[in-house]
């Protein structure tokens, strides 16, 4: 870390580091109540919009890797400085879309873009920090960052009452450039050494991830934890508005239960680390989210307080695994730590991603498979767990 880093007060580092990390949710979630909106202005059908999230999140993830193999060969600030400047043009284009491929075509230029960020974020605290100070650091930016999808929603929904949904994309590329302004003052190089090379040397980099079996068995594993939450997001909308005919003003406000939860659940990691190990911790977390899928499975569907719980209930488990989760994997690498931060956030936004496709299918009843998704994926983690203890390195 730099001396000027070494200087800055913690706090302001976990925050300027969280807002960094809010990109994602806050391009995802601001523009969910525009959803139907956009639909009908078009005259297209809900599942032909919801491509420019599903495939929002297919574009943010395959790019991760490109993004943090380059961080390790020209360093983490250029790639974090051009990706924030092309977040901003991206969603200025995405407020000029004028049919639903154009903006398909744009949120995947968005998606592409805010991968810098979020991979860099990773970076930077692998690079910095180590044990429980690691932890801690996690944890407290994934405290910050449930704010973002718990305020993006209303921030949507007020827009949407003054002015129509390109503005939404209007603001995202004016947050863009504010970050990209904040990058520029504050974010300084933090990568230790550089290697050469090119695309040859960027996919040796990755052959050697892909040989540490360690790491590859902890990421494949732990990218099941939180993955549902895609799911939930994907479905909220017409759960809320369409299935039970909330306002989008209303819906912002359900639809931020979960990610207080998860921030909830986060905050309250930081404190039982004092008193129980990661082990237990992480265990506890994959007992309650399958306890919340079978809540949602048998009840889910009833009611949307019911629903609401259910989704909150597992958020909350979801909170206090994340932050354990990602320290456990960068625990099993020790060089190429950009191409391994970003691996890891690539693989759990594809998980989430084919979550969010599996639950927006057009199924009758979304709910059940969303409650089927928390089932199958941390309950598949559940099945390993004893196995997982052996192998890895806590």
């Amino acid at each position: 870390m730099s001396e000027a880093v070494q200087q800055r007060p913690a706090r302001l580092l976990v925050l300027f580091l969280a807002l960094l990390s809010a990109t994602p949710p806050l391009s995802t979630d601001m523009y969910l109540a525009a959803i139907p909106h956009i639909a009908e202005q078009w005259s297209a059908p809900v599942s032909q919009v919801n491509l420019s999230l599903v495939l929002w999140f297919v574009a943010f993830s395959v790019s991760l890797l490109f993004f943090g193999a380059l961080s390790d060969r020209v360093g983490r600030r250029p790639v974090l400085l051009g990706g924030l400047l092309g977040f901003a043009i991206a969603s200025a284009l995405c407020s000029m879309a004028t049919n639903p491929l154009t903006l398909i075509l744009f949120r995947v230029l968005q998606g592409i873009s805010a991968a810098a960020p979020s991979a860099m974020t990773m970076a930077y605290c692998r690079d910095c920090f180590e044990g429980r100070v690691r932890q801690q650091m996690l944890a407290w930016i994934g405290i910050i960052i449930s704010v973002a999808p718990m305020v993006a929603p209303s921030i949507g929904a007020m827009i949407l009452k003054v002015a129509n949904w390109r503005v939404i994309f209007v603001v995202l590329a004016v947050i863009g450039l504010i970050q990209m302004t904040l990058a520029f003052l504050y974010f300084r190089e933090s990568a230790k050494t550089l290697e050469g090379g090119g695309v040859g040397a960027a996919l040796k980099r990755y052959l050697r991830l892909s040989r540490n079996r360690n790491f590859v068995l902890a990421n494949s594993s732990m990218c099941l934890l939180a993955a549902p939450m895609f799911g939930y997001v994907g479905i909220a909308a017409w759960v809320y508005i369409e299935r039970y005919g909330l306002s989008e003003s209303t819906f912002a406000i359900i639809f931020a239960a979960a990610p207080l939860m998860s921030m909830t659940g986060a905050f309250t990691c930081t404190r039982l680390l004092r008193r129980y190990t990661d082990k237990e911790l992480l265990t506890a977390s994959l007992f309650g989210s399958v306890i919340m899928g079978l809540f949602l499975l048998f009840l889910g569907d009833r009611y949307f307080l019911l629903f609401t719980m259910g989704a909150a209930g597992f958020a909350f488990f979801a909170g206090i695994s994340r932050p354990l989760s990602n320290h456990l994997i960068l625990e099993q690498v020790t060089q190429d730590i950009g191409a391994a931060s970003s691996t890891i956030i690539f693989t759990q936004f594809m998980a989430g991603a084919l979550c969010m496709a599996i639950t927006t299918g057009g199924w009758s009843q979304p709910i059940m498979v969303y409650a089927l998704c928390i089932l199958v994926m941390p309950g598949a983690i559940l099945l390993i767990w004893p196995y997982l203890q052996r192998r890895l390195r806590f």
